[in-house]
C-alpha cells in the first residue's frame, strides 16, 4: 500500500503538551504565552534553534485535507517548526522540498504511556518506512510517522532559512496504529508483558495488518478489522500470546474490535503537502 509513515518516535494518557497558549491533548498543565509569526523572513542575527522546546509562537493549524489537522508553532527565529497531530488519521512527515530542514522526534510533546509507545514502535518496524515505500530520495532516517496525538520537530540549521516540512495522509499507518493501540490498551489493562515479548507480538500484528490491507482492498473498514482479528489469524494469535488465558484473550479481543468499530474511516494517501514556520 502506501508510503510509509513514520516515526516519529516520537507516546494517550500522557498527551498534555501545548502549542502556544492553546492546549493540545486532554490535560493541559502549564500555560505557554502565544505570539504571532508575522513574516516569512527569519531573523538574520543570532543562531538557529537546536530543538523545538522553545517553539511557543503559535501558527495557523495545518488542515489542508480531510482527517488531518496539525497544530503548528515556531520559535522567534522561525528556524523550528513544531507540528502536533490533533486530527483523526496518521500522517508521514519528511523534510521540505529544499531539504533545508531536518526531521526530529518531539519527545516532550508525545504520549508517554506504554500502549501508545509500543504501538508506534511496531508501526515503524512494519515496513512502512522501507526506502521503496517512501517519497523519492527520502531516507528512512528523515521520515516520521505521526499518529494522532504525536508530534514532530523540524529544524533549519541556517538562521536565514525558515523551517519547513512536508506531510501526507498515510492510510496504512492509520490502520496499523488504530489496531495496535486498541490491542495494546487491552494488554496493559491486564498485565504488561516484557518489552521484548510485547514488541514482538505487536510487530507480528502490524505486519499482518499491512499485508491484509494490500490483499483485501474490497473490504469496508469494519469488515477489514473483523477479518484481521478473526480466530487463528496472525493478529489473534499474537494477541493471545500476550494475555494470561484464552478466556481473557477472547474477552479483550471483543473489546478491541468494538473500539475499532468507532475509529475514524480510513482514507487513501494524499500527495505531499507543505507546512512552513510562517503565516
Amino acid at each position: 500500500m502506501p508510503i510509509a509513515v513514520l516515526l516519529i518516535a516520537l507516546c494517550a494518557a500522557g498527551c498534555s503538551s501545548a502549542v502556544g497558549s492553546t492546549y493540545v491533548g486532554e490535560e493541559p498543565t502549564t500555560p505557554v504565552p502565544a505570539t504571532t509569526a508575522k513574516s516569512r523572513t527569519p531573523q538574520s542575527a543570532g543562531k538557529a534553534a537546536t530543538d523545538c522546546s522553545k517553539s511557543t509562537v503559535r501558527l495557523p493549524a495545518v488542515s489542508a485535507v480531510d482527517g488531518v489537522r496539525l497544530e503548528a508553532a515556531t520559535d522567534p527565529t522561525r528556524t523550528t517548526l513544531l507540528l502536533k497531530n490533533t486530527g483523526n488519521l496518521a500522517v508521514l512527515v519528511v523534510p521540505d522540498g529544499k531539504w533545508s530542514t531536518r526531521v526530529l522526534p518531539a519527545s516532550f510533546a508525545n504520549p508517554e504511556d506504554t500502549a501508545s509507545q509500543t504501538a508506534l514502535i511496531a508501526v515503524n518496524k512494519s515496513g512502512i518506512l522501507n526506502p521503496q515505500e517512501l517519497p523519492s530520495h527520502v531516507p528512512p532516517s528523515q521520515a516520521l510517522i505521526l499518529p494522532p496525538q504525536w508530534a514532530v520537530c523540524g529544524l533549519s540549521d541556517n538562521i536565514r532559512e525558515i523551517a519547513g516540512l512536508r506531510y501526507l495522509r498515510e492510510k496504512t499507518a492509520s490502520a496499523e496504529y488504530f489496531v495496535l493501540k486498541a490491542l495494546a490498551d487491552q494488554v496493559v489493562a491486564v498485565k504488561t508483558p516484557s518489552a521484548s515479548k510485547f514488541d514482538a507480538g505487536m510487530l507480528r500484528c502490524a505486519k499482518a495488518t499491512r499485508q491484509l490491507l494490500k490483499e483485501r482492498v474490497d473490504l469496508q473498514d469494519i469488515e477489514f478489522y473483523a477479518e484481521l482479528l478473526k480466530r487463528d489469524s496472525p493478529c489473534q494469535q499474537a494477541f493471545s500470546s500476550l494475555m494470561p488465558s484464552d478466556t481473557a484473550a477472547q474477552r479483550a479481543m471483543a473489546q478491541a474490535l468494538s473500539r475499532l468499530e468507532r475509529v475514524p474511516h480510513l482514507l487513501e494517501n494524499t500527495p505531499l503537502l507543505d507546512a512552513h514556520a510562517s503565516t
